[in-house]
């Protein structure tokens, strides 16, 4: 089955579809409310319901995870029913009854596991779960199957035929998986022995199933080639335990590969199922952002900016000192070219980028005298963090520009001590004009002769005049 991507992020595999619109879309477009976990999203464009489509397109391939199925077997749970099996193996009495009620606790175990798995569960099921519903019945359901798997691979030995032996032998090696898997899920017999229901599992999977296969036999055969490489060395009373608790162990790690196969190609069998521990929502106002940043993104690609513009106002205006909200906001008016908006809301934005990212500030503000040659913030701390910003990135001229006449135009800024200071630093170190930087030194220590940046003034002052020197 082929895998549908996001239509907007195509890098991305889709986990919602929209049926009115007949369009797919990734986490990345449909975020989760962690504090409405019960609310169902919507289709950013059409607002109708969206379909879950589980991890059809974002599960690894089962291949790609043999470590993690040999893992997942060695978890407390499994490595305890082993144990089980191993004691039930050496103390149990020889008694059909017991050993009948032995396995079938062991065929309700391995099924839990199957089930557990094709619903993305990454712990294996607990004991109790070998104990409880229909585990004796699974027990003869499961031998029937097995019994008609024997007597047509006996009806086959009686053509005295290799070709029709081996090819009954080999069609029985492929379709057992299937039945299994399709007795572990439903709990029916029929269904087991369902060519049409087995078929679909088979189907679903295509030529990966012989893949499938082709594991579940290395593995079926696995704990007869190790108790045989041991019963040289080893008595009877040892590798008997040894021999069950690895039938119980590859027993999981098989069926654990069998459910997670199921998981993997959910969408093929009809179902929808995330991971466990993948879904994960957000708080209501980071959800908020995210959505409205989603959907703004989602309606630019469509073509639609003056809907993506609406929806970015909306959430500004139950949040409008959001920084990401803001951002995106200025980035997509100034993209457009709408010069009044833009000037309007950078009066808003800039303020707020000063204090939070001065880096986004300097953007903006360049981005501002591109439709506004002259302007300038309306705050002299904002000038001055502004400026820095912009020194950082080598934009000298800008950001003294900001710094100019600071003390005319904000009088009562208690602050022109450290922004000239600032300024002399952009002269000296930018520009090279010592002189400016000079005369700014010397208007701090005129005006401000108590100013605790006095030190830094002496200390640039000492760098010019060995620059003055050098140049000389």
């Amino acid at each position: 089955m082929d895998k549908t991507l996001c239509q907007y992020h195509p890098a991305q595999p889709s986990t919602w579809q929209c049926v009115p619109c007949q369009r797919y879309f990734g986490d990345c477009c449909i975020p989760l409310n962690s504090d409405a976990p019960d609310d169902s999203p919507v289709c950013p464009l059409c607002r109708s319901e969206l379909t879950f489509l589980g991890a059809a397109n974002t599960a690894q391939p089962f291949w790609e995870r043999l470590p993690r199925f040999f893992a997942y077997g060695l978890q407390a749970n499994p490595l305890a029913f082993c144990a089980l099996l191993a004691l039930a193996g050496l103390f149990m009495p020889r008694s059909l009854i017991l050993w009948v009620a032995l396995l079938s606790v062991a065929t309700k175990y391995f099924h839990s596991v199957i089930e557990a798995s094709s619903e993305g569960a990454r712990e294996a099921p607990g004991l109790v779960s070998a104990f409880t519903g229909e585990g004796l019945s699974l027990f003869f359901k499961q031998m029937l199957i097995f019994i008609i798997a024997f007597g047509a691979l006996w009806l086959a030995a009686d053509f005295h035929s290799e070709t029709i032996f081996w090819g009954v032998n080999i069609a029985i090696v492929l379709l057992l998986p299937a039945s299994i898997i399709r007795l572990a899920l439903s709990k029916e017999l029929g269904a087991a022995l369902s060519p049409d229901q087995v078929g679909e599992v088979i189907k679903a999977m295509g030529w990966r199933y012989l893949i499938l296969c082709a594991f579940l036999f290395i593995l079926w055969q696995s704990p007869s080639y190790v108790a045989w490489m041991l019963s040289g060395g080893l008595p009877k009373v040892v590798l008997v335990p040894i021999a069950t608790f690895l039938f119980g162990y590859f027993g999981v790690v098989m069926c654990n590969m069998m459910g997670y196969a199921v998981f993997q190609y959910q969408g093929a069998l009809g179902f929808a199922v995330a991971e466990e521990g993948t879904q994960q929502g957000l708080p209501e106002n980071d959800w908020r952002r995210r959505r409205a940043l989603a959907e703004a993104e989602i309606r630019l690609k469509e073509g639609q900016s003056d809907g993506a513009l609406e929806t970015l106002a909306n959430a500004l205006q139950r949040d409008p000192d959001d920084l990401r909200l803001n951002e995106r906001y200025h980035q997509l008016l100034f993209g457009l070219g709408a010069r009044e908006r833009c000037l309007r809301h950078v009066d808003h934005y800039l303020p707020l980028a000063a204090r939070q990212t001065p880096a986004l500030a300097a953007t903006a503000l360049l981005n501002a005298r591109q439709f506004k040659d002259d302007f300038l913030p309306a705050e002299a701390l904002v000038c001055e963090q502004v400026a820095a910003a912009l020194l950082d990135r080598h934009k000298v001229r800008e950001a003294l520009s900001l710094l100019r006449n600071l003390h005319q135009r904000f009088p009562d800024y208690p602050h022109i001590p450290r922004a000239y200071l600032l300024a002399a630093r952009g002269f000296t170190e930018g520009l090279g004009q010592l002189d400016s930087a000079r005369k700014l030194l010397a208007y701090i220590r005129a005006r401000y002769p108590a100013s605790p940046l006095l030190d830094q003034v002496a200390a640039l002052e000492g760098t010019i005049a060995k620059l003055s020197d050098a140049g000389r």
